[in-house]
């Protein structure tokens, strides 16, 4: 469905809730993967495809033990009969986006079916948060394994699509239970179905698995967006919680104090949000773009303004943390 945007005022941090669950499910097509308002910090889980079709989104939303949080947890996958997560990104300490607990507050939503980003006025101040799929730097194509594989070496795997490998490169495998990186071998494009062979396989998968470059590369923000994250997955799967942390920043290069605003004109001037990876010393990684956020100085602009770019329209907003910002309406 078409990216959509709405502004409105919440009650308190769970009419923001459901504000956000009407908006992600009737509005912009999310399905409502596992509805939890019953429970004791009432929460929402939400399940996308993504604008492709082909992805793999899962977001929970649910009430924070602090008060004015509302949670935000991403996940490879959430069982909705056990209430159980597989490999999530998420710290409760940091991941959630701001509300008042009962006052009313000013919001906005921006969303489309691979992100969703939400801004609160409190007070006077904004806070942003983003979860959700990002604009990749590496190819979103997958194959789909077409029966369960068994771990070993020199695993032969048929797959609908053979031809989106190189052998002797590496790629990421996934199902509902399990990740990993893998080294192809071979590709046969002549049989039918199409095979990979992967050098070695350490976990068994089951029929429908993804193998790709960067089959899932879904994060959840820290309260101050856009900044700090925890992903998914990275490069090589999953690991912990720990070290699944990365940062945004807008790629200006210092250039934004000599662009604010162009003299010439006068005008505004956007640079795109990058995502990076930095968990570890050991894995640093520029991985892609946040999707219709960019950064911009405010020297000719105020919060709630708007940018016009021939017929799209940028809402601007100084963000707690995050700093000058503008998302598209």
């Amino acid at each position: 469905m078409a990216y959509q945007s709405i502004q409105g005022t919440a009650s308190g941090r769970l009419d923001l809730l459901n504000k956000i669950k009407d908006f992600l499910v009737t509005t912009v097509g999310w399905t409502l993967h596992d509805d939890q308002f019953a429970d004791a910090r009432p929460y929402y889980v939400f399940k996308s495809v993504g604008e492709s079709g082909a992805e793999d989104i899962y977001l929970r939303f649910q009430i924070g033990q602090s008060s004015g949080r509302i949670e935000v947890a991403a996940f490879q996958y959430w069982d909705n009969t056990t209430q159980t997560a597989v490999n999530e990104g998420f710290s409760s300490s940091y991941n959630y986006l701001r509300a008042e607990d009962t006052a009313d507050f000013i919001y906005w939503l921006y969303a489309d079916l691979d992100h969703v980003f939400v801004v609160s006025k409190i007070v006077s101040t904004y806070y942003g948060h983003y979860s959700g799929s990002i604009k990749r730097f590496w190819s979103s194509a997958v194959a789909i394994t077409q029966t369960a594989i068994v771990n070993g070496s020199a695993v032969v795997v048929q797959v609908n699509d053979a031809s989106i490998f190189t052998p002797d490169q590496h790629y990421i495998i996934k199902d509902d239970a399990n990740i990993e990186r893998v080294k192809i071998t071979a590709i046969d494009t002549v049989a039918t179905p199409n095979t990979v062979t992967i050098e070695t396989l350490v976990s068994d998968y089951a029929a429908g698995a993804k193998i790709g470059e960067d089959p899932q590369p879904v994060i959840t923000g820290y309260y101050n967006m856009p900044g700090t994250f925890y992903a998914v997955n990275k490069f090589d799967g999953w690991t912990s919680a720990s070290g699944q942390r990365g940062r945004c920043g807008a790629a200006h290069g210092n250039l934004q104090s000599d662009t604010d605003p162009e003299r010439r004109y006068d005008t505004t001037i956007l640079f795109p949000w990058l995502v990076s990876m930095n968990g570890s010393d050991s894995y640093q990684e520029l991985r892609g773009e946040l999707i219709e956020i960019y950064a911009t100085g405010g020297a000719n602009v105020a919060s709630e303004d708007t940018v016009e770019i021939g017929s799209d329209s940028y809402r601007v907003f100084n963000l707690s943390g995050g700093g000058w910002c503008a998302i598209k309406e």
